[in-house]
């Protein structure tokens, strides 16, 4: 019986990344995964267990400096918060690709670079969404909003985020020009 179990628990496993492997593949609209996160490459980007790369739907946070460019102001911030959020704890990833035809026009649960698209929350001891990333980095001024695909499912509530960190004058928002 052990042995039957390990063999589905193996079983499932192996199809989820094979099919998340799949550019063809798109989770269905409001589908949820479970993930633990090996670590963070900035602000709104990170990788999962599974070696797969993950960036965070309706925000984007200041760059990180590469290949000789510079960083952006409140980069560090940002990566920084993130991995202090989520680095080597579970989450779970909400999928937002509305219809069928969206998908096969812009909407799929993979970007260009091949990473899933997704709602990231973290989870409590008891698997319950206890955080809501994207909106605590809009909340410290460490995001802007990013209309990446056509979902706007929590925008109304980013736009209210976004409104507070810009009247507090916090992170991005306390530097002219943003």
């Amino acid at each position: 019986m052990y042995n039957i179990l390990i063999s589905i628990v193996i079983l499932i496993l192996f199809s989820g990344f094979a099919l998340a492997q799949n550019p063809n593949f798109s989770y269905p609209y409001n589908y949820t995964r479970k993930a633990f996160v090996s670590r963070v490459i900035d602000g709104d980007t990170f990788v999962l267990s599974d070696s797969q790369h993950v960036r965070m739907l309706g925000i984007d946070t200041p760059e990180l400096g590469i290949t000789g460019k510079p960083s952006e102001s409140f980069s560090d911030s940002a990566y920084y918060f993130t991995k202090s959020l989520i680095v080597g704890k579970f989450i779970k990833l909400t999928f937002a690709c509305p219809s069928e035809a969206e998908r096969r026009r812009d909407g799929k649960a993979f970007d260009v670079f091949g990473r899933l698209l997704a709602y990231t929350w973290l989870t409590d001891v008891n698997g319950k969404d206890s955080l809501f990333i994207q909106a605590e980095l809009l909340k410290k001024g460490y995001a802007r909003i990013s209309y990446y695909n056509k979902d706007k499912k929590y925008y109304h509530f980013f736009y209210n985020l976004r409104r507070t960190a810009m009247q507090k004058k916090l992170g991005i928002w306390s530097v002219r020009g943003e």
